[in-house]
């Protein structure tokens, strides 16, 4: 009983996931972007900031299965099926973030590449995030994990957890990060993009207007004052979220990584 109700929902789900295509009362947006990002690089952050702008509705990450519901076989049709939700909330343009590793491993796409230039060709405009601070990008990805604190709004209180970091393992990880940054940027090599770098561009709330200004200048769009309750989760003083970081900074201090503590 339980696996046909399983079932059911699986079935609902797809059918769903396309069912705006099909409405002829739903229009398609007159433009449209993605962002092309990883976890922890301050999406969340940036989609607030643009959604400020009265002409965009920024959507989730609609690749993520907790939002789609299942995997999703026809990609491009389901990405116009969500596009027209602009319209449903009285925008003209859409937009929606995606990571690598939901293409290539949660709906496993292994021509996902071509997905991104079809994007491309078909007129979608294309914003590419990235975090450089591998290290810290990592020790994020801990912390969200054991917290279960992946967003932080001003009225709310830091989780005050220490992490004992695992050196090898952040070393690993940053390798690992490495590669897939050589990946997205041979990704997106032949697509025209916006790079916007989280240390730069998201992690200082003073520079956020800027930045959500590059954002609409981008799209062609007329600039609005943005705002945001969203802060950081880790303090900038990595002493303060790591219970060995005198062992950490032996670690990495003789490497080319040590400009990631500082």
């Amino acid at each position: 009983m339980k696996s046909r109700i399983k079932n059911l929902k699986a079935r609902l789900n797809r059918k769903s996931a396309y069912i705006n295509l099909l409405n002829p009362g739903i229009s398609f947006p007159e433009k449209k972007f993605v962002i092309y990002t990883r976890g922890r690089t301050g999406s969340t952050v940036l989609s607030d900031l643009i959604n400020c702008h009265p002409d965009i509705f920024c959507d989730v990450e609609i690749f993520n299965l907790i939002y789609s519901g299942s995997k999703i076989a026809f990609p491009m049709k389901y990405i116009s099926s969500c596009s027209k939700r602009a319209d449903m909330h009285g925008k003209r343009v859409y937009g929606f973030r995606v990571k690598i590793s939901q293409l290539r491993i949660e709906h496993n796409y292994r021509n996902y590449d071509k997905i991104l230039l079809r994007l491309h060709a078909e007129g979608w405009k294309f914003i590419y995030l990235k975090r450089i601070n591998f290290l810290r990008h990592k020790i994020s990805n801990i912390l969200a994990t054991e917290t279960n604190v992946f967003h932080l709004k001003r009225n709310e209180k830091p989780h005050g957890k220490k992490l004992k970091a695992d050196c090898e393992l952040l070393m690993a990880s940053i390798k690992f990060s490495e590669d897939i940054e050589r990946t997205e940027e041979e990704n997106l090599k032949h697509i025209p993009h916006l790079k916007l770098i989280y240390e730069d561009d998201i992690s200082d709330s003073s520079k956020h207007q800027d930045t959500a200004n590059k954002v609409f200048g981008f799209l062609g769009l007329g600039y609005h004052k943005v705002k945001t309750d969203y802060v950081k989760v880790i303090p900038d003083d990595l002493k303060m979220t790591l219970s060995n970081y005198e062992e950490v900074y032996n670690y990495f201090k003789d490497t080319k990584y040590i400009q990631f503590l500082k």
